[in-house]
């Protein structure tokens, strides 16, 4: 088999079977705090790689168990009654922002314990990048993990519009890109690839309500395109600030576990960064109304 045939091949199916994944564990809730747990701390890892020592082996110990703790917390959440909350929903997402500056605490606390005993002088580097794992990677996966617990429609559509835009994106700039977004940073970006990415997933978006699945959520249209100009926005962002970490650090893939697509945060640098805002608007705006 021709080599290039057989890396698009292996491509192609490790891409199936990742969206498989994430598409089941939008209807099975365990399932999605168990996956993201994983990959926040695949992903932990994996920055650590890239920044070339700040994240260390401490670092990675500290997150991971943040990490594991964060995801348990959710999942123990999603699971429970309470009647002290009108629903499960509810619960999960106050459970969730209840135990984020607990976390918060905890990593800067040991963080900066272990940096007592280090041979050098106190770095607050190290600490910095611990915290900024967090926020990054965990914090983020963690509130995808709650919204599937809260409305799993709004995830299901974010999750077609992260992929949609990056496939729409990358067409238009393979067929007409001309003019690079940001050279120095991701020399095959280009503004044309951007935009078209933009249009169609808003169009996508504003289709999605017409399916009796995603109507239940009750939003008007303008919502949906908002919704989607949100995820398009930040996700452009988020994918600019893993190729900045993966030029410093000088490498094409910030990891190798998923064949023929990178590592972790090469999947994720898209979703990273859009799941707050983009989540937090469906919450407020699309769900709370």
């Amino acid at each position: 088999m021709n080599p290039k045939t057989k890396n698009l091949l292996i491509r192609t199916l490790a891409g199936a079977v990742y969206i498989a994944l994430m598409i089941t564990a939008v209807f099975v809730f365990p399932m999605m705090p168990v996956l993201l747990c994983l990959a926040a701390c695949i992903g932990i890892f994996e920055l650590s790689k890239l920044t070339s020592g700040p994240t260390d082996h401490v670092g990675r110990i500290v997150l991971s168990a943040a990490a594991i703790a964060q995801f348990a917390l959710i999942l123990q959440y999603g699971i429970q009654k309470s009647s002290f909350f009108y629903n499960a929903a509810t619960f999960t997402l106050t459970g969730f922002l209840f135990s984020i500056p607990l976390i918060l605490m905890c990593i800067g606390m040991l963080m900066t314990i272990a940096e007592l005993f280090r041979c050098r002088p106190l770095s607050v580097e190290h600490i910095g990048t611990a915290l900024f794992g967090y926020f990054w990677i965990i914090l983020p996966l963690g509130f995808v993990a709650v919204m599937t617990r809260i409305c799993p429609q709004v995830v299901f559509a974010f999750f077609l519009m992260i992929w949609a835009y990056d496939t729409f994106a990358y067409l238009g700039g393979s067929l007409y890109g001309r003019n690079k977004m940001c050279e120095r940073i991701s020399p095959k970006k280009t503004w044309e690839g951007t935009v078209t990415g933009l249009v169609l997933t808003i169009v996508l978006a504003m289709i999605l309500p017409s399916i009796p699945y995603f109507a239940q959520v009750h939003a008007p249209l303008w919502n949906w395109a908002v919704y989607a100009i949100i995820t398009v926005v930040f996700a452009t962002f988020g994918d600019l600030i893993e190729s900045v970490f993966k030029r410093r650090a000088d490498v094409k893939d910030s990891g190798h576990i998923m064949p023929g697509h990178g590592g972790i945060l090469d999947r994720f640098d898209s979703m990273l960064l859009s799941a707050l805002p983009a989540l937090l608007f469906a919450l407020f705006v699309m769900i709370l109304k």
